[in-house]
């Protein structure tokens, strides 16, 4: 077996208690599923490659799950799209998929069609016996399968060569995975097929498995250059442009940073700003990851706490009109993000929206910039130099005022960056694919409105004199309970209760229900309502041996 474990493998993630509690779930649901398999037979005469994909599905099922429950019930809060994918093809004749485009991952990976787990059911399957252009192959290390384990999830499947093709033109021959193996969690309930990794080579298999070289060699798009560029929106526009860039989607010139590591689309910046102004926290240090394969925005743990403490935002989102323009300064330009891009913002508060994530060096300490930031900005990738291409995106209302605001000129270094005219490098003969948009979790574009309630919710009832009562009776039996445990375990804690009119409504029924354990699918949510609304928590009496703390978990059948 050729062991080849990445970088971000173990990575310690400093976050807010909820969304730590989130990732834990989410980790431990993936890890659940691994235990169960066994190892795979490969093909007889070859290898297992061994690979780990730390960025995708990861830290976008764990803020799906944060934020989908509360975006059902807030009016006020907007529903924004957590992936973006589009079509394309393998085989002859062709086999068509639904892929997301990730340059945070390096690997071509479609169901195989003797994938028969539940992860492969909903989705399209490749079949290589249905294509005449269809071959088994290795890599140079002699591997002709792999497994893959991505922050949720795993997949396992053989290498193959076929034809693919992104739209009618854009053809070639490419190496890629059939998965005959992936995990219920996440692959379930995707709402695409595939991934097509967008990476580096030394996020691939080997040789001749990475897409990105294929398209700046193989790829038939005159003037193409190894480019290709993201446009993504709420809306029903959103498009990759292989072999170049729509000058009529920028709304300002283009400023290049070069890329500094080759493995995901890294670029240095050198410090971070709040409304243009230099906070001197970065020292040269900071590196910044594009990555269209994530919902989210994530920095260093150190950092992140040092913003989210700066910005001072207030709660009860009585400041957000004052909060500062969040900037990323690469040489003398700053890329900006406004409040309602960096902060949540809904009916019942507002909040910092980084995520905390500590990446070891050689690639980080590193920003991971994802669909907030893709919103905001065009981004062109170009493997020729290497380098990402940064311009403001040219939305509804988006002039030239409102631009300069986002991509701002200051004092520094103007050798760390080029910029180019909008129009410059535009080419005619470039392949636009249209991406549909949906949630992460399988809800797509049509289910969307579904998600945003037309009317706020109406307030809870004020507790009936009955309710009163009972709670008060509830809270005289466990004190006297409490009060007369002897012998027991819990001798040494006094009961604190806290109890949601909920909680009061099976015990004035006089029907109490028993606890039920929550599934997977809903552990995540079911965790932060039981910690607010369902908890008893054990506080230790005051005397020197003991530190204890306990919390026991209820949770009840509607």
């Amino acid at each position: 077996i050729a062991q080849d474990r990445g970088p971000l493998e173990g990575i310690p993630s400093a976050m807010k208690l909820t969304q730590s509690i989130l990732v834990l779930v989410a980790l431990g649901v993936s890890l659940s599923d691994a235990v169960k398999w066994n190892l795979r037979r490969s093909r007889q005469g070859t290898k297992i490659a061994m690979r780990h994909e730390s960025l995708l599905f990861a830290h976008t099922k764990a803020k799906m799950r944060a934020g989908a429950s509360a975006k059902l019930v807030e009016s006020t809060r907007i529903v924004h799209k957590t992936a973006y994918w589009g079509q394309m093809s393998l085989g002859t004749p062709p086999q068509p998929f639904k892929v997301i485009f990730d340059t945070g991952s390096g690997n071509l990976i479609i169901p195989a069609a003797d994938c028969t787990v539940p992860g492969c059911a909903p989705h399209k399957k490749y079949n290589s016996k249905a294509s005449t252009s269809s071959s088994f192959v290795t890599n140079e290390k002699g591997e002709g399968s792999s497994e893959i384990t991505f922050g949720t999830g795993q997949v396992s499947g053989d290498f193959y060569k076929d034809k693919l093709c992104i739209g009618d033109q854009l053809c070639f021959d490419a190496n890629f995975i059939a998965a005959d193996k992936m995990t219920t969690e996440p692959f379930q309930e995707i709402p695409f097929d595939g991934i097509m990794g967008l990476g580096f080579k030394d996020l691939s298999m080997g040789d001749g498995f990475n897409i990105v070289d294929d398209l700046q060699t193989r790829a038939n798009v005159p003037g193409g250059n190894g480019q290709f560029s993201f446009y993504v929106s709420d809306g029903e526009d959103s498009e990759v442009t292989f072999g170049g860039y729509r000058a009529e989607r920028l709304a300002s010139d283009i400023v290049w940073a070069p890329v500094r590591v080759e493995s995901w689309w890294q670029v240095a910046i050198d410090d971070l700003t709040f409304n243009n102004k230099p906070l001197n926290l970065c020292n040269g240090q900071c590196q910044v990851a594009v990555d269209t394969g994530t919902s989210m925005l994530a920095g260093p743990s150190e950092l992140v706490d040092k913003l989210q403490s700066m910005v001072n935002a207030k709660d009860d989102c009585s400041n957000f009109n004052e909060l500062p323009n969040l900037g990323f300064q690469i040489g003398n330009t700053v890329l900006n993000l406004r409040p309602d891009d960096y902060m949540d913002k809904s009916a019942s508060g507002c909040s910092f929206s980084l995520m905390a994530l500590d990446v070891p060096p050689p690639k980080g300490p590193v920003f991971i910039f994802g669909d907030p930031f893709l919103r905001r900005f065009v981004t062109i990738y170009d493997r020729s130099k290497p380098a990402v291409g940064f311009a403001v995106a040219k939305h509804d209302g988006m002039d030239e005022a409102s631009a300069s605001e986002l991509i701002a000129k200051i004092g520094g270094d103007s050798s760390a960056t080029s910029s180019s005219s909008r129009t410059e490098g535009s080419n005619p003969f470039a392949v636009n694919l249209h991406l549909d948009a949906g949630l992460m979790g399988g809800a797509q574009t049509d289910d969307d409105a579904a998600l945003t309630p037309t009317s706020p919710p109406a307030p809870p009832a004020p507790p009936t004199p009955e309710v009163e009562a009972a709670l008060s009776r509830a809270r005289e039996a466990r004190r006297a309970s409490s009060e007369s445990l002897s012998g027991s375990q819990d001798e040494d804690f006094g009961y604190h209760f806290r109890a949601s009119q909920m909680t009061v409504a099976s015990e004035v029924s006089s029907k109490p229900e028993p606890a039920v354990p929550a599934k997977d699918d809903d552990a995540a949510f079911e965790m932060s309502r039981l910690f607010r609304d369902g908890s008893f928590i054990q506080k230790p009496r005051q005397h020197a041996e003991s530190e204890l703390f306990s919390v026991k978990l209820h949770r009840e059948r509607k």
